[in-house]
């Protein structure tokens, strides 16, 4: 598990942001979709789409990570992770491309630290 930690944590942590939103936002009960069984499926489904748009910032903080840099690449994936669920729930009204992008857009400043990190040792 400790060699490929990394990749369930990558691909999971964007569609569990999106669901712990949705939780926080309706509540336990669901909303008017109390009906667990008739739409937890459907929802597993389309959280399922956005799994790999989660992976910019993950492999961004990955790489500050491998640098030396672990408690930046904590703060980071943190900080930027929240930026990414909200602005990718207004993203989600355009598609699942639209959520890719955003996330690739919000993990820039990431990966621009990285980058400039490496050169500069």
């Amino acid at each position: 598990m400790r060699r490929h930690g990394f990749w369930p944590l990558a691909l999971l942590w964007l569609p569990v942001g999106f669901a712990i939103q949705a939780v926080v936002r309706f509540g336990p009960e669901g909303g008017p979709w109390a009906d667990t069984a008739m739409w937890l499926p459907m929802a597993a489904l389309s959280l399922a789409v956005s799994a790999p748009a989660g992976l910019p910032l993950a492999l961004g903080c990955r790489f500050l990570w491998r640098l030396g840099y672990r408690q930046t690449a904590w703060a980071a994936g943190a900080g930027l992770g929240v930026s990414t669920v909200a602005a990718g729930l207004y993203a989600g009204l355009l598609g699942p491309v639209a959520i890719a992008l955003c996330a690739a857009i919000v993990s820039l400043p990431v990966w621009i630290a990285s980058f400039w990190l490496s050169r500069r040792t």
